[in-house]
């Protein structure tokens, strides 16, 4: 927490001459792990500027790449790849390539930086290598040696030494990272996912053992999602917000792991990591054993109430009546739901049938649902339809995967979320007999008074971003038209592009900031607060309204 506050402190007041000399004097007796996990932040406001900030900033950067450059240097090579028009892009770069010219000049760190480069070099080569042959499909399995950046996959990352990017490495006091696994070998065959440009699944295979599956793929394979695979994806400033968004959540997520109810019951949301590498790729962590809400879903409906509507009519009836008066709205809603069950408590019969199995994963994913429910509403994340929402065939827990849309960005689509987060028939089917009461309330309870115990440091962790000048704050009018145009056509979409700095309009992240600290706010009980969540999340005069492609039917 204190390194955050400085942290914050020092960007708000980095033109301060004050502030940079004493930030001179003692910042040095400070270890860079304390600063390593804002990486994202501090890279984004390099710049080839002359002055004392850039001078300390610069230094604190290359100090944290040189003691722990898995935490540090793939967030350089990013500045390094990306090049832009304007004045800012420009001197960003420059500034990057000022770090990489001091990280060649170490002894240190020199091997560690080319093989990271020449590593990154071979997946994005990898990711734009077209596949033209008609008889590839997605699902077909392809020899890694049959592309040349395929060859060099096989060949040149297993002599480079290199830690699977999507590993978690710890970050170390003694800065020691000889002995952290690398990369192995690669499985001889790539998967092709789905999607217009059919982005590639590597798997990996680490000095540890472990496999780590990765996709790769060009800039437009945004539609691909997370299902069974990692992703390697295109669209940095896409990649970008989610990996801020993922850091935020884990911080966040982190501290309920301090407060004794929400650490007994496991409270949390589960996190992957995300690594952009240039503007056209970037990596993804392999979340194992997970299957998309609605991938089994809208099969178990068909299977389970054969008789029932089929999902795309239910689809249907609700966007045609989409423009429609909200009576209107909502008497399609209730026809559509009276003729469409939900079905989600199979996944657990079907799943687990010892008896005591069974009642473990339903407490573990009812747990989940509400950790996730109240951190998602504190921090206003979006786009929650059911590609966006993943099972663990395992454990039973929900994991939420592009986080790209948070701080009520989704209240302003064309059509508006007006839901607090994702609660719908079928979610609830899952809890079991109490639904939402018993073991949900009180876990969303639980979950609500650790995060109001710990609002100071919830906005520390914000302050920080908000002097992060890539961080996007307000969607652009493209993206808005293409989120939900996009789930028209395929709701595992959540498709777009972010818009420049210039979306950013002045004060938007002060307003996204003083929301959060509304909800933080003890003006009304923990009981009260959640109840009247509840009630917004279930009540059909909100899902009536909401964008066809969520499908709140489901």
């Amino acid at each position: 927490n204190d390194a955050l506050r400085f942290s914050a402190l020092w960007l708000e007041n980095y033109e301060s001459d004050i502030a940079n000399e004493a930030v001179s004097r003692h910042v040095g007796q400070v270890g860079s792990r304390k600063f390593a996990a804002l990486m994202n932040q501090w890279s984004s406001r390099l710049l080839e500027n002359p002055g004392q900030f850039q001078s300390l900033l610069s230094s604190l950067v290359l100090r944290i790449c040189l003691d722990h450059p898995y935490h540090g240097m793939y967030q350089i090579f990013t500045g390094f790849k990306t090049k832009g028009k304007d004045d800012a892009a420009v001197k960003r770069h420059a500034a990057a390539s000022n770090i990489v010219q001091e990280l060649k000049a170490s002894k240190g760190s020199n091997d560690i930086w080319v093989a990271l480069h020449n590593t990154n070099i071979v997946f994005v080569k990898f990711a734009i290598e077209r596949m033209d042959d008609p008889a590839i499909k997605p699902g077909s399995k392809v020899a890694l040696r049959r592309f040349a950046s395929g060859q060099r996959i096989e060949q040149d990352i297993q002599k480079s030494r290199v830690p699977p990017p999507t590993m978690k490495v710890e970050l170390r006091p003694d800065c020691d990272y000889r002995n952290v696994p690398v990369i192995a070998r690669f499985d001889p065959q790539f998967a092709v996912a789905s999607g217009i440009s059919m982005p590639k699944i590597v798997t990996a295979i680490g000095t540890d053992g472990l496999k780590y599956k990765q996709l790769v793929g060009p800039y437009d394979c945004k539609e691909t999602t997370q299902a069974n695979t990692s992703k390697f994806k295109g669209g940095t400033d896409d990649l970008r917000q989610d990996s801020i968004m993922e850091q935020v959540f884990d911080q966040v997520s982190s501290l309920l792991k301090s407060q004794r109810a929400t650490r007994q019951r496991n409270l949390g949301i589960r996190t992957y990591k995300v690594l952009p590498l240039t503007a056209t790729a970037g990596i993804i962590e392999f979340v194992p054993n997970t299957i998309p809400l609605h991938d089994y879903l809208l099969p178990a409906h068909q299977r389970h109430f054969p008789k029932d509507l089929k999902p795309n009519n239910c689809r249907k009836f609700i966007a045609d009546v989409q423009t429609k008066s909200v009576d209107q709205r909502i008497k399609m809603y209730r026809n559509v739901c009276e003729q469409f069950h939900p079905v989600l408590r199979y996944f657990f019969m079907e799943r687990f049938e010892n008896p005591d199995v069974w009642f473990e994963k339903r407490l573990a994913y009812t747990r989940s649902v509400a950790a996730s429910s109240i951190l998602g509403h504190v921090l206003g994340l979006g786009d929650r339809h059911g590609q966006n929402i993943l099972l663990d065939k395992e454990t039973g827990e929900v994991v939420h995967i592009d986080l790209g849309i948070a701080f009520e960005q989704g209240r302003v689509l064309h059509v508006p979320e007006v839901v607090p987060f994702r609660l719908t028939r079928d979610l609830v089917d899952g809890m079991g007999i109490t639904k939402t009461e018993g073991v949900f309330r009180r876990c969303c309870e639980f979950t609500l008074e650790a995060l109001r115990n710990e609002s100071y440091s919830i906005m520390t962790i914000l302050d920080v971003l908000r002097y992060d000048p890539l961080y996007q704050w307000s969607l652009s009018p493209l993206r808005l038209k293409k989120m939900q145009d996009a789930q028209t056509e395929n709701p595992a979409l959540p498709g777009g592009e972010v818009g420049g700095k210039e979306d950013n309009e002045p004060g938007e992240a002060d307003r996204a900031l003083t929301v959060v600290a509304k909800k933080l706010s003890k003006s009304l009980s923990v009981t009260a607060t959640v109840n009247e969540l509840i009630q917004q999340a279930t009540d059909e005069r909100n899902l009536a309204v909401l964008f066809a492609g969520w499908a709140a039917y489901v």
